[in-house]
């Protein structure tokens, strides 16, 4: 019988000691853990107007181009200073023959960054990839570039829209855009 009273206050005082920890730890919840209520969302500015108004610091240049290229052909999407590497130059070495997708080898030179492709590209070697026909899920077949400085956006793309094997022509589209915005 003396054990059995023994354990029940054993069970007793455990009991309590749990009770009063949990009360304290919700007592000193630290801040990061209060819940606060969800804020409301912001009002749309602009109702009417399909674009938003932009101060003259802010500046987004957008270059959007259809490339055709022959093979050991390349194109300066971007003018390119003498004497300097190119800023934006693509260059196709062949059409690839006995894939199931229509496919081309492209060297990208991007004012030597080196440039990112999704999981259906083949890397080759640096910056030279080959490249399956765009499909619906264009980010996976392509070559992108994508780098936030401080104020300013850079991102390129490059996808293939057709590789012709007869005729030896390569349509490619570009897009390459620069946004910068003014610090806060």
């Amino acid at each position: 019988m003396e054990y059995v009273l023994q354990q029940l206050w054993l069970v007793i005082g455990l009991t309590a000691f749990i009770v009063g920890a949990l009360y304290w730890r919700r007592q000193h919840l630290p801040v990061t853990a209060t819940r606060t209520a969800a804020r409301p969302p912001a009002p749309i500015v602009y109702r009417d107007s399909p674009t938003v108004r932009v101060a003259d610091a802010q500046r987004v240049d957008r270059t959007r181009k259809i490339v055709r290229l022959r093979v050991r052909e390349s194109v300066d999407v971007l003018p390119s200073v003498v004497g300097l590497p190119p800023r934006f130059r693509i260059t196709c070495k062949t059409i690839v023959d006995g894939s199931d997708l229509e496919a081309a080898h492209i060297v990208v030179e991007f004012s030597g960054a080196q440039l990112s492709c999704g999981p259906l590209v083949h890397e080759t070697a640096f910056n030279e990839f080959v490249i399956p026909r765009a499909t619906r899920d264009e980010h996976r077949s392509s070559v992108f570039y994508y780098h936030e400085r401080g104020e300013s956006l850079e991102f390129m793309r490059i996808k293939l829209k057709s590789a012709d094997l007869a005729s030896g022509l390569v349509e490619l589209e570009v897009m390459q855009l620069h946004g910068h915005w003014p610090a806060q």
